[in-house]
């Protein structure tokens, strides 16, 4: 099984719920102030930076619904709530 380096983690590439979660610590680091963070695969890095943090989002949303798909969960689904006072 190959491995993935995710921030400070180190986690399995055919985990999607474990990688959604480095990933997520990442983006909390980040919008903590911490300047960067680096991603490592097979031999190969990413640097996220707050300029970058849209693509870290969307990341973290394709490793959730295949952490969802892998572990028979629904797609988590946004609605606003809307309500009028009469």
């Amino acid at each position: 099984m190959s491995t993935m380096k995710v921030g400070q983690d180190v986690v399995q590439m055919d985990d999607p719920c474990a990688m959604a979660d480095a990933l997520r610590k990442v983006r909390i680091r980040l919008s903590a102030g911490q300047m960067r963070e680096t991603v490592r695969m097979d031999g190969e890095e990413v640097t996220f930076q707050l300029a970058r943090l849209d693509d870290l989002k969307q990341l973290i949303a394709e490793y959730e619904n295949a952490c969802r798909r892998k572990t028979g969960g629904t797609a988590r689904t946004r609605h606003a709530k809307r309500f009028s006072f009469t």
